[in-house]
């Protein structure tokens, strides 16, 4: 399958070095890959790591633990392997399959980078359920990679930021795993660690984050949320806090809501939006500031019933009517049952 390796491209030539030595000694299934260079403990740790972002086909090993031993002049890493080559060399046919059918339902948006990364979005946010238990178990190796993604159907934010890699790259839409820390009410402690995607679509780059979008599993909620689909660094740094220095996002052209004309300003845009979208189950939108409305949450929160209450009132007296925010994103939801 295809595959691009961001990390190694921006290292430096010791790091490349020694992302070499692990990335060979990985595929060779060695136990002991040796590393003799002029790098520290921490630093030697942070390039495994990259190797297995860079690489989301070495889902044999272990994604959760580094295992080291030093001594004088050298650092020996240990990999655990959780598969046998035949195991391997089985799942990744297994694989195969699954990105073969995808890519081959993807095949009508051929051509254009932003329908396939929303098609590849959408079809990992319907089929992925998030694995909540894997976080404290310490045998669920599988929801940390491409295998729970692809073929469990359950994984955490890593497993999912993988697979979302491997259907990109295999369209040659470039694509990054990022790490770091999320957290909604921007508190970031070590329960906060996370990852996600960047892409380069149309020569922009974007954030994305397919498990945060992932609502469609939530009781009662089963519709796919895009507060999180191509966001510039400034927007995504909102409640999200990259480990890395990563490519800078500055465009807001292929944001899901620019793209689909979701942008609203005042309240009467708001109520026409409402008004033309009002045979959908879902309506959602982004209230912009940049005419002096919405600019509190209070704000917002009133102008969005009132304007529900206005266009909507025969179906909110069946009571078949429910509002959601991301007041943080400025993204109002209205759903009708």
């Amino acid at each position: 399958m295809k595959n691009e390796r961001y990390y190694y491209s921006i290292m430096e030539p010791f790091e490349r070095e020694a992302y070499k030595k692990i990335y060979e000694g990985i595929k060779a299934y060695a136990l002991n890959i040796l590393i003799t260079l002029p790098l520290t403990k921490e630093k030697i740790e942070k390039i495994y790591r990259k190797v297995l972002f860079d690489n989301p086909l070495f889902f044999y090993i272990n994604q959760t633990v580094i295992k080291m031993r030093y001594c004088p002049g050298e650092f020996i890493l240990m990999p655990e392997y959780i598969f046998r080559i035949n195991e391997s060399e089985a799942i990744t046919r297994d694989i195969r399959k699954v990105v073969n059918k995808v890519s081959t339902s993807a095949q009508k948006y051929s051509g254009n980078e932003f329908r396939l990364e929303k098609y590849f979005h959408d079809s990992m946010v319907k089929s992925i359920v998030y694995d909540h238990d894997a976080l404290t178990a310490k045998d669920k190796y599988n929801a940390f990679s491409v295998v729970g993604a692809f073929l469990d159907k359950t994984a955490v934010c890593e497993g999912i930021a993988k697979a979302f890699k491997v259907l990109c790259n295999e369209h040659a839409i470039k694509c990054i795993v990022a790490l770091g820390k999320a957290s909604p009410d921007r508190i970031y402690d070590e329960e906060s660690y996370h990852a996600w995607n960047l892409v380069k679509i149309n020569g922009d780059s974007y954030h994305v984050d397919v498990t945060w979008d992932n609502r469609y599993h939530d009781e009662g909620a089963e519709h796919i949320s895009y507060d999180y689909f191509n966001l510039t660094t400034s927007e995504i740094l909102i409640d999200h806090q990259p480990e890395d220095v990563l490519p800078l996002c500055t465009s807001e052209k292929l944001n899901y809501f620019t793209c689909t004309d979701s942008n609203v300003s005042t309240f009467e845009e708001l109520c026409r939006l409402i008004r033309n979208r009002r045979h959908l189950k879902m309506i959602v939108f982004r209230m912009l500031n940049d005419k002096g409305e919405f600019s509190t949450e209070e704000e917002m929160h009133e102008k969005v019933i009132y304007a529900a209450e206005r266009e909507l009132e025969d179906i909110i007296k069946t009571g078949n009517v429910k509002i959601a925010f991301n007041e943080l994103h400025r993204i109002g939801k209205i759903k009708i049952k």
